[in-house]
């Protein structure tokens, strides 16, 4: 479905939503990307929780829209032709179906210079991964996130790995980025190791866009690796330098789970380094992490180099020899990350607690305000006007988690709490819910309720004085007359209860169609009457109100004398 209108920006555009063919349901967390020609990114933008995506167009021509999610097929749209200042809606429907990985099969020779042959495991490898990359890049791009970032720096004894000093710092801001490399270009040039004046060496790392180009792919060799006993679960993309490059290059493997198919990490060492830096104990390791939001981030780091200096023969004639004296590990871990609402995206120190308030007896709506406690932890938040909340704690353990809102008063309903366990640095999910009216009544009159019978609750304080009062009898009142013509006759019946510690009362059993009478009875002696009309259509207070009553329970207070 396609649809032009005007914007006022001279610019083109796709305005649109991605949605599950299956079900009609929006899909948020997913890469819809634009694809010019020839095939190249234009343009990609995250959807948001209801699937909805802009895309802008770097020129007017015919386009092609493209959902990406990572361990999902990929699905393509029709081509979209986008005039000089048009805006094209179009709703992009999808198949949710879960890609599959071919068998993991080692070949013998690696495939060089090549992103693989269509429908091998190096091939569908590549797809993924490349995918993350692509997410990573994109990510880092959008300054939309307020990262924490933890620096180090550890120097290790030559020998024996002992750490003979460690530096940290700690920065914060938007847009923070573990390391950026040199281009891609200038690493083929000159290599991922430079050796420069008096004895410095520098050491380059491939981020993102590097690991995207097709500098870095014309320059390795690929090949799928399992990850067996190491790595169970996982399954690698291992990369290696073109057999005839001489410069010092990166050797590794790009990590992958795989049943999702999500990229987990990246080891890597140098390769083919000059003759007097040892290969092997030099290289890195770069964690990707996947946000709740679908945005992917680099969440930690770390390149470990070698310090050279050189042992002097005095009086000898003798040049001096390089020397390896030790090795530093430059690299830093995200601390946290908050989006710009203030809601903490990620956190390494706390634990994060997140859900939403629903009321179930009025059809899974949203509860806003709803105060929401930790048990046991001096600890309350309240629920935005969606229902929804969240807390970051350093919490770690077993909790129980319930919550507090008037719609839990009038039914006189205390809800059971919800079991949850913290972990620092992980996070939690969990929905609280008013149960449906028939629980709640079920809980309220365990004894059942017969036909449509309803159930009163309420409170009773004294008049002026808001606190309620325990132990006093709360009485309702009515009659009914049964028979048949001529043979009528009126019988008189009572329900009572006692309000407990917390001046509360439950009266169960409480006829639809009759009036009721209903009063608190106290040492003073009892309270005034309220006369309750019941109806399909509605409530009668006292002959005088009318109020709907949407279900079988209704909240009463009520007044006792002083």
């Amino acid at each position: 479905m396609a649809l032009a209108f005007a914007t006022p920006l001279n610019a083109q555009a796709v305005r649109g939503q991605l949605v599950d063919r299956g079900n009609g349901f929006p899909i948020g967390g997913a890469f819809v990307v634009l694809l010019d020609q020839a095939g190249g990114e234009a343009a990609r933008v995250l959807t948001g929780p209801d699937g909805r995506f802009f895309l802008r167009a770097p020129a007017p021509g015919t386009y092609r829209l493209q959902s990406k999610r990572i361990g999902f097929r990929v699905s393509d749209s029709p081509p979209l032709t986008l005039a000089e200042g048009q805006t094209i809606g179009f709703r992009l429907v999808v198949e949710a179906v879960p890609a599959r990985l071919p068998p993991v099969v080692v070949e013998g020779r690696p495939q060089c210079g090549t992103r693989g042959e269509e429908g091998t495991a190096v091939a569908r490898l590549w797809e993924e991964a490349r995918e993350a990359l692509a997410a990573v890049h994109w990510t880092a791009g959008q300054r939309a996130f307020r990262y924490t970032v933890e620096r180090f720096e550890r120097d290790y004894a030559a020998a024996g790995g002992r750490v003979l000093e460690e530096r940290r710092s700690a920065r914060s801001g938007y847009g923070e980025t573990p390391f950026k490399s040199v281009p891609g270009e200038e690493l083929v040039s000159r290599g991922y190791v430079v050796i420069g004046p008096r004895d410095t060496v520098d050491y380059y790392a491939p981020d993102a866009e590097v690991l995207l180009g097709d500098d870095f792919v014309n320059t390795h060799c690929f090949n799928a690796r399992d990850g067996g006993t190491e790595h169970p679960g996982l399954v690698g993309l291992a990369f290696e330098p073109v057999p005839h490059r001489t410069l010092p290059d990166v050797a590794g493997v790009l990590w992958i789970h795989r049943a999702s198919l999500e990229l987990r990490f990246l080891d890597y060492q140098y390769a083919r380094l000059p003759g007097q830096l040892p290969e092997g104990p030099l290289g890195g390791h770069v964690e990707f992490m996947r946000m709740p939001s679908g945005a992917w981030i680099v969440k930690h780091w770390w390149i470990r180099m070698a310090q050279m200096g050189r042992v002097v023969y005095r009086d000898t004639g003798r040049p001096a020899d390089p020397k390896i004296m030790g090795f530093r590990e430059v690299g830093g871990e995200v601390v946290s990350i908050s989006a710009a609402s203030g809601a903490v995206v990620f956190s390494a120190v706390d634990a994060i607690l997140e859900g939403t308030v629903v009321d179930s007896s009025h059809g899974g709506l949203p509860l806003p305000e709803a105060t929401v406690f930790l048990e046991g932890v001096q600890r309350e938040f309240m629920a935005d006007q969606r229902g929804q909340f969240q807390i970051a704690a350093r919490l770690d353990g077993e909790y129980a988690v319930s919550f507090r809102h008037p719609r839990l008063d009038s039914l006189g309903f205390t809800p059971d709490a919800a079991p949850v366990r913290l972990t620092r640095g992980e996070r939690a999910t969990v929905t609280l819910a008013v149960p449906p009216e028939p629980t709640v009544t079920a809980r309220l009159c365990p004894a059942g309720l017969e036909g449509g019978a309803r159930v009163i609750v309420g409170k009773v304080h004294r008049p002026g004085a808001p606190a309620s009062v325990p132990g006093v009898e709360v009485r309702a009142e009515w009659r009914s007359v049964r028979g048949e013509a001529g043979r009528l006759a009126a019988s008189a019946f009572q329900a009572t209860a006692t309000t407990d510690s917390s001046g509360a009362y439950v009266l169960c059993g409480i006829p639809r169609d009759e009036r009721i009478t209903v009063r608190a009875v106290g040492g003073a002696g009892p309270g005034p009457v309220v006369i309750l009309d019941f109806s399909e259509a509605g409530l009668w207070i006292n002959e005088k109100q009318y109020r709907s009553l949407p279900g079988r329970i209704w909240k009463q207070d009520l007044e006792v004398p002083g």
